[in-house]
């Protein structure tokens, strides 16, 4: 078994992991998404359970902020095995957002305290918070949203039937 201090600095990796420019989908940054949905939904604090791929509040729970969870699961234990621990050792891995709605002058910004808890109860967390800014200011998903193909006749054929058309 590897040493326990070693793991201090996997939630920050998990929460800067979650946050890069990596993490797209549909139009916006996780940073967008989260800033979206707080603002959308009215809801100060986002906490996103990694183990069990769950999101608190309710309202919160949805696709865009789901989709990088089992890299996160990846990444989680792959720092434990290079630090000599199995992934059983990790009881609870959270990442807990809040978002100022109340203040227009930070309206943009997304703040993370990631922490993960061992087997034992203690609890490992960076020194400090971690600050990230939406990098769109007024991101509306619904504008982005793809609409979904109408597949036609044509479209619905295989490969193998368009090359066979083409030789025939």
């Amino acid at each position: 078994m590897g040493k326990t201090r070693n793991l201090n600095g996997i939630p920050g990796n998990l929460a800067l992991s979650y946050l890069s420019t990596l993490g797209y989908y549909d139009g916006g940054y996780m940073a967008d998404w989260l800033n979206f949905i707080a603002r959308d939904k009215n809801v100060k604090e986002i906490e996103i359970d990694i183990l069990n791929n769950e999101i608190e509040p309710e309202e919160t729970d949805v696709k865009p902020l789901k989709v990088d969870l089992k890299k996160l699961r990846g990444i989680l234990e792959k720092d434990l095995s290079n630090n000599g621990f199995k992934m059983d050792f990790i009881k609870k891995a959270i990442m807990k957002f809040e978002i100022p709605l109340d203040d227009p002058k930070f309206k943009n910004t997304v703040y993370c305290y990631p922490f993960i808890e061992d087997e034992n109860g203690k609890i490992y967390k960076p020194k400090k918070r971690i600050i990230e800014t939406a990098y769109i200011a007024d991101f509306n998903p619904t504008i982005y949203i793809r609409k979904p193909k109408v597949k036609n006749a044509s479209m619905k054929k295989s490969w193998i039937d368009r090359i066979k058309e083409i030789w025939n």
